[in-house]
């Protein structure tokens, strides 16, 4: 009866459930009954099974034992290690007094501009103070001087990258124009023409002087003009035309000076400076893949900041206007024409727009040849 209660009170610790329920509780199964075997006293074998069928204790696995387990752990290592610290203190001591120090393989921090600049300035303070300090008279008759140069820094400053400014205009890049031959050279002409002023105010502009040089600058025609109005404005500040030049025997007609122009220019390249208006006085004109006009040429021009007139199609930037030929003259060729007091030159003038097409041809030539493609095929579309 006693083995009988205590079965039922508490089952066989190696049945079915309670071994499925020792696995997953992860608690260890007791041994098992196949070694106790019955023997003859059947009251000693209910005891053994009665003992071995008590319910066993279940350990509690939690998070927080295990970390208290942990920390308990850690705190007697970190002991551990502090005693062997102190114990090693003084043998560690005398190893590292012997023993060389390791470098710091450590990259050091690239200075700021700040720093940069005050190390620069710095070097150069020194510089200045050891190179401007007087020396002795011994020192001076028996020591070298001696410079202090500054340091170079371990890391270089960057490059600041270069904003164009606005002001900045485009340079106009010179091709060296290829050696020409006799017969090239004959067709290119240069011309130039000075006015006087008629009608009320001298505003009307009439021919008082033409001048015409060839790819050599040698002076080809150079007349004055008889005007048959009344001249109101010589322009003697700036032509240098006088009455006598115009009433003397040496000045040709009109008709004499046009005529005369036209047959130069026939089948030439012709170079010059503003020669729109040399053509209004003159009363001729040139086909415009023959003509060479520094003033219209675009390097040689320059940008307004601000449009002459507002009209939205030409805004900032956008519209050219022409150099004078004295500007053009001294800034590429490094001339100096038209000077201040003395009246302006027609040969000289002539020379100089000549000059600055012959360093400048090769490009100019290509821009040429560029707009004569593009009239031709848009005159064959049209067709």
């Amino acid at each position: 009866d006693n083995t009988h209660q205590t079965r039922t009170q508490a089952p066989c610790s190696h049945s079915p459930d309670t071994i499925i329920l020792q696995i997953r509780l992860n608690i260890p199964l007791v041994r098992t009954l196949t070694s106790y075997r019955p023997s003859s006293n059947i009251h000693q074998y209910h005891q053994i099974n009665q003992t071995m069928c008590q319910p066993q204790p279940i350990p509690c696995v939690t998070i927080k034992t295990n970390a208290r387990l942990r920390r308990s752990r850690q705190w007697k290592d970190q002991s551990e290690n502090q005693q062997s610290n102190v114990t090693m203190a003084p043998k560690m001591s005398d190893q590292t007094n012997n023993t060389p120090k390791k470098k710091n393989s450590r990259r050091k921090r690239r200075p700021t501009k700040k720093e940069q600049r005050q190390r620069l300035r710095s070097n150069s303070c020194d510089v200045s103070t050891t190179s401007t300090q007087p020396l002795s008279s011994d020192e001076s008759t028996s020591t070298p001087i001696v410079k202090k140069t500054s340091k170079k820094t371990t890391s270089t400053p960057r490059r600041k990258r270069s904003k164009k400014s606005k002001s900045s205009r485009p340079k106009v890049v010179s091709i060296p124009a290829a050696e020409l031959t006799e017969e090239e050279k004959a067709k290119y002409v240069a011309l130039d023409a000075e006015m006087v002023g008629i009608g009320p105010g001298g505003f009307q502009s009439r021919l008082a002087r033409v001048s015409v040089v060839n790819w050599d600058g040698v002076t080809i025609y150079d007349t004055h003009v008889q005007v048959v109005e009344k001249v109101t404005d010589y322009r003697t500040f700036v032509s240098g035309i006088t009455e006598e030049d115009l009433t003397s025997d040496d000045a040709v007609t009109f008709d004499e000076a046009q005529t005369k122009v036209a047959e130069l220019l026939e089948d030439k390249i012709l170079v010059g400076h503003g020669l729109k208006n040399d053509f209004k006085v003159l009363g001729i004109s040139h086909p415009w893949y023959a003509t060479r006009d520094t003033a219209k040429y675009e390097p040689f021009m320059k940008t307004l900041d601000a449009p002459i007139f507002s009209d939205p199609s030409h805004p900032n930037g956008t519209t050219l206007v022409a150099k004078k030929l004295k500007v053009l003259a001294k800034d590429k060729l490094g001339m100096i024409i038209q000077e201040e007091g003395k009246p302006h030159s027609p040969v000289e003038d002539a020379v100089a727009a000549l000059e600055l097409y012959k360093k400048h041809r090769g490009k100019w030539e290509k821009a040429v040849e560029w707009k004569m493609e593009r009239t031709m095929a848009i005159t064959q579309r049209a067709q």
